[in-house]
């Protein structure tokens, strides 16, 4: 059986998709305290934050699966990989 694939660049890989996703949320906190703090209040505000909000729970969830399941299954190969060159 052939390994094709190196367990410390899957592991570095898992830590960049990790750092992805601290992004995503650090920049949905910024994009929703811009908007509290601009002082925009009226109906078309209240639409918009409503279409914002239904986007931003995509991209949230999008974050997540950066920070915890990509990370997890690379984690567990790059494991696999270490016990099998043993």
């Amino acid at each position: 059986m052939t390994v094709v694939a190196d367990p410390s660049k899957l592991r570095d890989l898992a830590k960049k998709l990790k750092a992805a996703g601290d992004q995503i949320e650090q920049m949905q906190r910024q994009v929703l305290g811009a908007l509290q703090s601009s002082g925009w209040n009226d109906s078309e505000r209240q639409r918009f934050e409503a279409d914002l909000s239904r986007d931003m729970k995509g991209v949230a969830a999008i974050g997540k699966r950066l920070q915890n399941d990509y990370p997890k299954v690379l984690e567990r190969k790059a494991k696999a990989l270490d016990d099998f060159r043993r």
